[in-house]
């Protein structure tokens, strides 16, 4: 099933399936999501989910505490839609991503 995914921050929509993780179905558009690694690893593509319901994965503690998880704080590669949506990238400061190599 399709779900309509609103990234807030950046005011675009995209329609992403049950089946695939967020990062993967918002990637296609290159301006939309940040590049990372797309398994958890890195944790450039942290969200806040503002509204919708969501399947997920285990996250990694290196990233999301358990706290944010609670509160809505995921990766992207590890949230799997199950309604519409409403999220927000949380952006990493440059010396992070840097740091990772991305």
């Amino acid at each position: 099933m399709k779900h309509n995914i609103l990234v807030k921050n950046k005011e675009k929509e995209r329609a992403c399936t049950e089946e695939k993780h967020l990062m993967s179905s918002l990637s296609v558009c290159t301006d939309l999501v940040p590049r990372g690694c797309h398994n958890g690893a890195c944790g450039v593509c942290k969200i806040l989910i503002h509204k919708g319901t969501y399947k997920k994965d285990k996250m990694n503690r290196k990233h999301i505490s358990e706290e944010e998880e609670n509160s809505n704080i995921v990766l992207a590669c590890k949230t799997f839609p199950t309604s519409d949506m409403e999220i927000e990238f949380i952006s990493k400061p440059k010396s992070e991503i840097y740091a990772l190599g991305n």
